[in-house]
């Protein structure tokens, strides 16, 4: 009797060890075979404004997500606007910082010491304050097309969001109106500036559709949803072509000109959540000198 309980017992234990050798085995292989994550998307925050930090900070948070604020440096601690507590504290969470200019000029439209100063000052000014930053962004979205803006950009970032587009062509090679080119070089070899490259990153203005659509949060979320979509027929294989960056500015209720909804914010960063989408920044974009194209970092 007791020989038959001890082989009753040896034979359990071999079948539960099977079991769980065949389940690590299942699990093992149902990972591998995941599909790679196709869908990326930027956010980006210009201005400086308080709501940033108050109101789009939080629901950020609540996600995992980090964006890329673009500060103007005389603008920090005016009414509304960010601090500069405020803009180290993104800063250390994770969050990039870029720099906006020093007082939002035109860049296309002043000297070229203001030039100087607007560009290479506001660098300083972030650095004096403790964040050393590669980024830029352009007031407006103006100064894609002026070789003079982006020679003096270039001698201080490595990347400028300038221009707007529904997706950013990682090989920026979408833009078949507007430009020939087949990579990301800055300048085409008979010396002429690309439409797209490095200094120009196109990002997809938010604001836009708040105004077209009159802050009617249903119909904005659809066109958000399309818009975040659009880059499903570039990526597949974990392989990255394109993708959306969707610029933000104020997000509070007033229906303002440069606001975007507390609610619809929300709901938008749930959607991007719920439907892994992996959100990453303007510093986790690369540029690989051998082919002249963009990448982002680590896929």
């Amino acid at each position: 009797m007791t020989v038959y309980i001890v082989v009753v017992i040896a034979l359990l234990a071999l079948l539960v060890l099977g079991f769980f050798s065949s389940e690590s085995i299942y699990l093992t292989q149902a990972q591998s075979q995941t599909p790679k994550n196709d869908k990326v998307v930027i956010l980006t925050f210009g201005d400086g404004w308080k709501t940033q930090y108050t109101s789009a900070k939080p629901i950020l948070d609540r996600y995992g997500f980090k964006g890329s604020f673009f500060i103007t440096c005389t603008l920090v601690g005016l009414p509304l606007r960010m601090s500069w507590q405020d803009i180290i504290s993104l800063s250390n969470d994770g969050n990039d910082i870029g720099s906006k200019t020093m007082t939002y000029k035109t860049l296309t439209k002043i000297s070229s010491s203001s030039l100087n100063y607007e560009v290479g000052q506001s660098k300083q000014c972030l650095r004096d304050h403790g964040v050393n930053t590669t980024l830029f962004a352009t007031p407006r979205g103006l100064g894609g097309d002026n070789a003079t803006v982006i020679n003096e950009i270039a001698k201080y970032y490595d990347f400028a969001i300038n221009g707007f587009s529904n997706l950013m062509y990682l090989k920026c090679d979408g833009w078949k109106r507007y430009s020939s080119q087949t990579d990301c070089r800055t300048f085409f070899d008979n010396g002429t500036l690309t439409y797209a490259n490095r200094y120009s990153v196109r990002e997809w203005s938010h604001n836009s559709v708040d105004l077209a659509y009159m802050h009617n949060d249903t119909s904005i979320f659809k066109i958000f949803v399309q818009e975040v979509n659009s880059q499903n027929k570039y990526n597949n294989g974990g392989i990255i072509n394109a993708i959306p960056i969707i610029a933000y500015h104020s997000v509070q209720n007033s229906n303002l000109r440069d606001s975007t909804g507390i609610a619809l914010f929300s709901q938008e960063m749930k959607y991007l959540h719920d439907n892994n989408f992996r959100v990453t920044r303007v510093s986790d974009l690369g540029y690989n000198r051998t082919t002249n194209n963009l990448y982002i970092k680590g896929l």
